[in-house]
C-alpha cells in the first residue's frame, strides 16, 4: 500500500523537476554583434612599400583593425590574395612560417604578405588582399576589408596605397 503512494509521489516529483529545469531561462550573451552593430574592418600595413630584395621584413606587415565590440575568443580572421602569399613571422625564434595564399586564424596577429622575386617578362597583376571576420559558432562574415596592392614602373616593387 506504501509503494502504491510512493511511486505517484515520487513521478510527480521528478516530472516537476524536469518541467523547472525545462523553463529556466539562460541569460543572452551581450557580447554578439546584433544586426544594428556598427563593425567596421580595416587592413593597416606596416610599410607602403616593398621588395623581396629588402632584408628588414619577409614581407609587408598586415595588421586587422576592428572597431566594435566583440567578443575574440568566437571570431576566425580569414585572409586571402589573389596573387602572392602570407608569411607569419613572430617572437620568440622569428622563423619564417609558409601560410600559403588564404590564411585563417583566430587570434587576429600580424601576417606578411610577400611574392615570388623572380622578374616576370609582363607586368605583374594588381594584387588583391581581403580579411573576412567570421563568427566560428554562425559562419557569419562580421566584417570585410581590402587592400590593394600596385607596381612601381620597375615590375620589382610593391606599392599598398
Amino acid at each position: 500500500m506504501k509503494i502504491l503512494f510512493a511511486f505517484p509521489a515520487l513521478l510527480l516529483a521528478v516530472l516537476f523537476i524536469l518541467g523547472a529545469g525545462c523553463s529556466t531561462i539562460a541569460p543572452a550573451r551581450t557580447d554578439l554583434p546584433t544586426a544594428g552593430t556598427s563593425v567596421t574592418v580595416s587592413i593597416q600595413p606596416d610599410i607602403t612599400r616593398y621588395t623581396v630584395l629588402m632584408s628588414s621584413a619577409p614581407g609587408i606587415g598586415l595588421t586587422p583593425q576592428i572597431n566594435g565590440t566583440l567578443p575574440q575568443d568566437s571570431l576566425m580572421y580569414v585572409w586571402k590574395t589573389d596573387y602572392g602569399h602570407f608569411v607569419g613571422w613572430s617572437a620568440p625564434d622569428y622563423k619564417v612560417r609558409e601560410l600559403g595564399n588564404t590564411s585563417a586564424s583566430g587570434n587576429g596577429t600580424k601576417v606578411y604578405w610577400t611574392y615570388v622575386g623572380e622578374n616576370e617578362s609582363g607586368m605583374r597583376p594588381p594584387v588583391h588582399i581581403t580579411l573576412d571576420l567570421i563568427d566560428r559558432a554562425t559562419g557569419d562574415t562580421l566584417g570585410h576589408a581590402e587592400r590593394v596592392i600596385g607596381w612601381d614602373t620597375g615590375n620589382d616593387t610593391a606599392v599598398i596605397g
